[in-house]
């Protein structure tokens, strides 16, 4: 699960979901903080097998709002505390925002080949949605 702070890293989420769920064949989803804190946070508690085999990935920025920063750390302390969820953090880099948002893209894209390597797959055939894009053509 991958959860950003702000609508700011909202598209580097969903590029982080995107390549894990491409490049390492593995499910993940993605989420804003303030909206998951609403409905998503109840729904870490069941299956309880499942919940302690997941793993958050919580993307922050030095601009996130101190509001959202007070949610992420009461997020990842319920997440790891109670939940016994694995909490990764990943901290933009650079001093513009564009700098900022790359860092983050470039780090998840690392990330996604890295768990393809370690689940044993290749990164790069996507034959699934080849046999859709056949099955569609037909």
């Amino acid at each position: 699960m991958i959860y950003a702070g702000t609508e700011l890293l909202d598209s580097v989420a969903l590029r982080f979901r995107n390549q894990i769920e491409e490049n390492a064949k593995a499910i993940a989803s993605h989420h804003l903080l303030a909206e998951m804190n609403h409905n998503e946070i109840l729904g870490w508690e069941y299956p309880k097998s499942l919940v302690k085999k997941s793993v958050c990935v919580f993307l922050q920025d030095g601009e996130d709002h101190p509001r959202i920063q007070l949610r992420m750390e009461f997020t990842k302390k319920l997440l790891a505390g109670e939940r016994k969820v694995a909490v990764e953090e990943v901290h933009t880099q650079g001093k513009s925002r564009l700098a900022r948002l790359f860092s983050a893209i470039h780090l998840g894209d690392w990330v996604s080949y890295y768990l393809a390597l370690l689940y044993r797959v290749d990164p790069t055939p996507v034959k699934v949605i080849e046999a859709l894009k056949k099955e569609l053509a037909q």
